[in-house]
């Protein structure tokens, strides 16, 4: 008798203990923590998953507030000044559970990198094939899979009475189309799109599984993600087939570049390239993870703006935005170098990446240093971040911000609030590396497609449609973008 109850007593007293001590950390993170005095929703300040719903259903972007209190240890801003200063100086690191998270073979890649020197060297590595020289060296190779997505459009075009067509896919495609020529010289789509799409479809459908990984680590690291049913156990097998083509499309590239010293390729330098910091090449699980990397940052991002893009310009409201930007390209001859200086068409791209960044998830970073802002010290430690989506629609500093204004960007000077809150590639040492490479594909796709077609909205298409999802690049909640298209003489 005398155990049993001894027993009992025990484990009440350990359920006491446990009690107490997440109602001291509730009284703690209220009423005693160093962000208490930061507004936020209560159960925020209780519960470090409070965001992960909105992360799942795809939300988290749309965090609103100059200072949110959005975690017991996180802080979300709005003010582009503070976004300066989280990501353009050396006063914060990588949040350690959300870029680990984003290992796909689990190994470092140039996007998760948290170590700075690790990241520079890398970042040293891959830098030759991003740079504009070799960007001028691959620019017939997307001018051949502009005219090949022109092309496409209008083939749909003319299957349909009145000249529409869906051209979500088209766009998507042609920059995924980009990425694996510039990487491996493969034209995926050849002999025909079927297998790229497959491919697109499964690099598509893996974001979902890194979301939930973040948020459920033991799925993936015990394997349990591709049993599930539904949406999330699709997600883990739709990237385990991004991995296997990925490395197929790697080693054909390995194999057939032995010899080959040119380094216009995003996969020479993988292959060839030694890691100062690592003192050695990468390994082929190295060198997969970092183009898996590469094909979630450099296609999705590219092809939702142009997306976007094509969508304002077809948009009634904007019938004078394509009109005018028709006109400046009739004096422009069609390369890279004739079309980059044209101040209305890099207005028009400017006013889309604003209006539609592409990556609007939270980027978070843990702070290194004290940070000052609206009158709060926030702590060493504490995780902090901030949305494209909200600074670039921030009325202190956009007349107007939801309205499509390309002319907002004439005449803008380098170093005013316009220009400073703008930043579509992010900020500072870690900003985007295929930075050249978008623009090249924005400038030469933009400019041939304004000149050879006229786009109108269907009728058929809401507001809803193009509102975007957070699934860390953008996607759209309806899933289409139909436009009806006629070519011009």
């Amino acid at each position: 008798m005398f155990p049993v109850k001894l027993s009992i007593l025990l484990v009440a007293v350990c359920c006491g203990g446990v009690l107490l001590r997440l109602l001291y950390t509730a009284w703690y993170n209220v009423f005693a923590h160093p962000l208490r005095s930061v507004p936020g929703p209560v159960l925020a300040k209780l519960f470090p998953q409070y965001m992960s719903l909105a992360m799942i259903q795809g939300r988290r972007a749309f965090t609103y507030g100059p200072i949110v209190r959005v975690g017991p240890n996180e802080v979300s801003f709005s003010d582009f000044r503070i976004y300066r200063q989280i990501y353009n100086q050396d006063a914060s690191i990588k949040e350690e559970s959300f870029y680990k998270a984003a290992s796909l073979l689990g190994h470092d890649n140039i996007s998760n990198i948290r170590d700075k020197s690790m990241h520079s060297a890398r970042r040293k590595l891959m830098s030759r094939p991003f740079s504009q020289r070799s960007i001028n060296e691959n620019e017939t190779l997307i001018t051949e899979l502009v005219e090949r997505l022109i092309t496409r459009i209008l083939a749909t075009a003319r299957e349909s009475p009145a000249g529409t067509t869906d051209v979500l896919l088209a766009a998507k495609l042609f920059s995924f189309e980009v990425l694996c020529r510039a990487a491996f010289n493969k034209d995926i789509s050849s002999p025909s799109p079927e297998a790229a799409i497959k491919f697109l479809h499964a690099m598509e459908d893996s974001p979902a599984m890194l979301i939930t990984s973040s948020v459920f680590p033991f799925l993936r690291s015990w394997g349990l993600g591709a049993y599930l049913p539904g949406s999330i156990g699709h997600a883990f097998r739709q990237y385990k087939f991004f991995e296997q083509y990925t490395r197929q499309l790697y080693r054909e590239f390995e194999s057939e570049s032995k010899g080959d010293s040119t380094e216009r390729f995003i996969g020479t330098p993988l292959l060839k390239n030694e890691d100062s910091y690592l003192g050695r090449t990468l390994n082929e699980d190295e060198a997969v993870e970092e183009s898996m990397s590469l094909a979630f940052a450099g296609s999705g991002t590219t092809s939702v703006t142009i997306i976007y893009l094509l969508y304002e310009l077809s948009r009634p409201q904007n019938r004078r935005v394509q009109l005018s930007l028709r006109e400046e390209l009739k004096g422009a001859g069609t390369t890279l170098a004739d079309v980059k200086d044209l101040p209305y068409l890099d207005a028009v791209i400017k006013e889309t990446m604003r209006l539609h960044p592409t990556i609007i998830s939270t980027l978070p970073r843990t702070l290194t240093s004290p940070l000052l802002a609206y009158e709060t010290v926030i702590p060493v430690g504490t995780t902090v971040g901030m949305q494209n989506y909200v600074h670039h629609r921030d009325p202190s500093v956009y007349i107007d911000p939801d309205v499509y204004r390309p002319e907002r960007w004439i005449g803008q000077s380098q170093g005013n609030d316009v220009d400073k809150a703008f930043t579509p590639y992010s900020l500072g040492p870690r900003n985007c590396i295929g930075q050249n490479l978008a623009n090249a594909e924005l400038l030469l796709i933009t400019s041939e497609v304004v000149r050879r077609l006229d786009l109108r909205l269907n009728a058929g298409m809401i507001e809803y449609d193009m509102e975007p999802e957070d699934n860390f690049a953008a996607s759209l909640k309806g899933k289409e973008l139909l436009l009806d298209v006629y070519a011009l003489p």
